[in-house]
């Protein structure tokens, strides 16, 4: 009884791959988004789970806590177009008075939010705060942190 030959594989893809495709599409979807999230570095995990613990939080216990985990202030040489340091003016003064010499500015006004800028290693991290200074009657609370970090301008416009 003769044998059919076998077909060549560019003949048989086409017969093949609309069967499978559908089953093997998500599993390579899957494998690619493991991979993606094994590649990203561990410090951007790290940072996205320590911004996140430090929202709505006082903001004394907050940097506490970040001097504890090995977070180092970072201080700032931001200047007003005249020439005068940013973190001496206004709500920013009163963190540097405190002894947050890590406040690189203040807002002002009625919602004042601060900036406060750290370093672990090569990893930075800037806390904003909303609300004013006023121990131990008021600590202003948390209320975004990012990975920037800190402004490199020295005047602004």
């Amino acid at each position: 009884m003769p044998t059919a030959a076998p077909l060549p594989p560019a003949r048989l893809a086409p017969l093949v791959v609309p069967f499978i495709a559908p089953f093997i599409a998500p599993f390579i979807a899957l494998l690619g988004a493991l991979l993606v999230f094994a590649a990203a570095p561990a410090a951007a995990q790290t940072k996205g789970k320590v911004m996140a613990g430090l929202v709505n939080k006082p903001f004394s216990a907050t940097r506490e806590k970040l001097l504890a985990d090995g977070w180092a202030p970072v201080e700032t040489n931001l200047t007003t177009a005249r020439g005068a340091p940013e973190r001496e003016r206004g709500e920013a003064g009163k963190f540097l008075t405190a002894g947050y010499n890590e406040i690189e500015r203040c807002t002002g006004g009625k919602r004042n939010y601060c900036f406060l800028n750290y370093k672990r290693g090569n990893t930075c991290l800037r806390v904003r705060t909303l609300g004013t200074l006023d121990l131990p009657a008021s600590d202003p609370k948390v209320h975004g942190a990012g990975d920037a970090c800190p402004s490199k301008q020295k005047a602004r416009r």
